[in-house]
């Protein structure tokens, strides 16, 4: 009997590091002893990309999870990609495009078990959340089967800047992004996180993660989490 976990990185605005964390949290849970394949989605391919560039940097180290990429323009092929991830062992990370426009990303929702949705203390980005939130929300009443949790990760954030007025409006933010999932720790803007690739995690870029990290996968995996009611 199959036992797989998907997991989506996605938000409908770009530059939020959805990319990054998707990276950074395979190599987490590689470390976490988790058998873990990534499934780039995104249009840039990124994550993909940046496999075939740690071959040649680092060729004596061993992968530790696959990533494939996969265009989602057509809904019938992500329905049947959907379909035979169930099939698996071990969890799945999903590289999401930050565009709502594209209709492959229906079914991927539909049939993803965990969102994570980074987002930033800025208005543009708060309110890209919002519209995201309330696709899944509508989608979540539309498909009736559809049992999405969702985490909610402010990234990249610097606490040295923030005035008190908007410190209490990030607060209140989050309040409201509470009702509707779990908001991790923060994860600070480090010029380590930037430095990242598909091989492994960096103690620097470890310290910086792991309390956010932690949060999803004890809510996931623990023994008292999501996990733990079944699908």
């Amino acid at each position: 009997m199959s036992e797989v976990t998907i997991i989506t990185f996605a938000n409908q605005k770009g530059g939020v590091g959805k990319t990054t964390l998707c990276t950074l949290f395979a190599n987490y849970l590689v470390n976490r002893g988790k058998r873990t394949i990534v499934i780039d989605c995104d249009g840039q391919q990124t994550i993909f990309e940046k496999r075939k560039a740690d071959y040649k940097k680092y060729p004596d180290q061993k992968e530790k999870y696959k990533v494939q990429a996969f265009s989602i323009a057509d809904p019938e092929n992500v329905k049947n990609l959907m379909k035979n991830l169930r099939q698996l062992n071990g969890v799945v990370l999903i590289d999401a495009p930050g565009n709502l426009a594209q209709q492959g990303l229906i079914p991927l929702f539909v049939q993803t078990d965990y969102i994570v949705c980074p987002y930033q203390y800025e208005t543009t980005s708060i309110n890209s959340t919002v519209t995201f939130l309330g696709f899944i929300l509508q989608l979540k009443k539309r498909v009736q089967s559809m049992a999405t949790k969702i985490f909610f990760i402010v990234n990249k954030h610097d606490k040295r800047y923030g005035t008190e007025r908007e410190k209490k409006l990030w607060a209140e933010t989050d309040e409201q992004w509470s009702k509707f999932g779990i908001v991790t720790p923060k994860i600070e803007q480090r010029v380590e996180m930037q430095r990242y690739n598909t091989m492994g995690l960096m103690d620097t870029q470890k310290s910086i993660v792991t309390p956010a990290f932690d949060c999803i996968y004890d809510n996931i995996f623990g023994e008292n989490g999501y996990g733990k009611e079944g699908k």
